[in-house]
């Protein structure tokens, strides 16, 4: 009864070893041999004196146990039947299935705990601050002269020096300085640091420049500053650079030409003397003034009253008359004859002015007696003057005053000093 009763409990320990086998089809290929290994170290422990079995070249350690329809080995039984102990041999007869059971569990916890670890460290804030600060390259951008915009893709990021933070990938970067511009194409790597500098042209100086009024005789003649036409004499142009340029004037009965150099902040007055047609197309101005007198026509200076004569094209002419030290500014219409001088006169308007003086004097304005002192709003003419203060003891004291029509005008004299 023996051997038929151990045959029957080989046959159901075969059963989980085959389910196990089928089970372990799905794991890596050392899984199942793992298994078998420790399978049979447990039962050479438990059955020292038992002779192993030598496997079938192609066998796997694990298909070792005997199946359910293989006739269990006749020598084996006494020895796996010496080998339980007293006190087990009434134990219940699935105790090797729990066994092999809780060996495969520990296999598994030991296998899964690593796995677990490593999930566990790539969920951790460290590993995803690592990983994030890979997902992007950064870029040190630098220029001479510094303060150059940088626009990134068509978005300005700031002036140099700079440093940007790029996503990996394509970028068009643009560098503009004054007139200069730089366009680079860069291709950030994640994790890379990328430098670029650039040499940008310095900005242009701004052109120093100055007037030059041209006049010809006779006058209506078209004017060319460096080849462009800029009107008909007499004319003034104030937006010249400071250097030599090339006048041309012409008119019906010819043309002649002069370089002249034009100097920085000022207005270089010039003539020109041209062939003169069979009739006068021109005439000529005059200024009288009691003080100095600029005159403009169409906010162009074209003469002062210092001059003797004014050369103007024959026709109608809108002038202004002015003297900005005086605030003097008057508006004359007149009418050119071709051939002839036209006169202009000109009236200093008048303005209030104030006298004091201590301990008291007789006040003279240019020689003319006005009154004693003191003297309020006395109607004087725009201009320079001269007062005399006299006094019976004290004598006469002169002083020059200048009368604006802008005002106040005042003037005081301490004759005890």
């Amino acid at each position: 009864m023996q051997p038929q009763m151990r045959a029957r409990h080989d046959s159901q320990d075969a059963k989980p070893a085959a389910e196990s086998a089928s089970k372990g089809a799905g794991k890596p290929g050392w899984f199942p041999t793992l298994v078998g290994r420790l399978g049979s170290k447990n039962q050479e422990s438990k059955a020292p004196s038992q002779e192993p079995k030598a496997p079938a070249p192609d066998a796997d350690p694990l298909l070792a146990f005997p199946s359910e329809n293989a006739p269990a080995a006749a020598p084996a039984q006494p020895a796996r039947i010496a080998a339980i102990p007293a006190a087990k041999k009434n134990a219940p007869v699935r105790s090797g299935k729990k066994r092999r059971s809780i060996l495969i569990a520990a296999i598994v916890a030991a296998i899964a705990v690593p796995s677990i670890g490593v999930v566990a460290l790539r969920r951790s804030p460290l590993m995803q601050f690592g990983a994030a600060a890979a997902t992007t390259g950064r870029l040190t951008i630098d220029s001479r002269p510094a303060g150059s915009q940088v626009v990134v893709d068509g978005e300005a990021r700031g002036v140099t020096p700079l440093q940007l933070a790029l996503q990996p990938g394509a970028h068009t970067i643009t560098i503009r300085s004054g007139g200069d511009e730089r366009v680079v194409p860069l291709n950030i790597a994640a994790g890379a640091d990328v430098t670029q500098y650039f040499e940008m042209k310095a900005s242009e100086p701004i052109p120093v420049t100055g007037g030059l009024s041209i006049a010809s005789d006779p006058p209506g003649a078209r004017i060319a500053i460096d080849g462009k036409p800029r009107g008909v004499s007499p004319l003034t142009v104030a937006d010249l650079a400071a250097e030599p340029h090339k006048i041309t004037l012409t008119n019906d009965a010819g043309s002649v030409e002069r370089t002249v150099a034009v100097a920085a902040g000022s207005t270089t007055s010039v003539m020109f003397a041209l062939p003169k047609s069979s009739g006068p197309v021109g005439g000529w101005l005059s200024i009288s003034a009691p003080f100095d007198v600029e005159i403009m026509e169409n906010r162009d200076v074209i003469g002062a009253s210092g001059a003797t004569r004014i050369m103007l094209a024959a026709g109608h002419h809108d002038l202004m008359l002015a003297n900005q030290a005086l605030g003097y500014q008057e508006s004359r219409k007149i009418e050119v004859t071709a051939g002839q001088t036209t006169a202009i006169r000109v009236e200093a308007p008048k303005a209030a002015l104030s006298v004091n003086a201590r301990p008291w004097a007789e006040i003279l304005v240019d020689g003319a007696n006005v009154g004693q002192t003191p003297i309020a709003n006395v109607q004087v003419s725009i201009g320079t003057h001269e007062l005399t203060f006299r006094h019976p003891q004290l004598g006469d004291r002169k002083q020059s005053v200048v009368v604006t029509s802008k005002g106040p005008n005042r003037i005081a004299a301490d004759l005890t000093k």
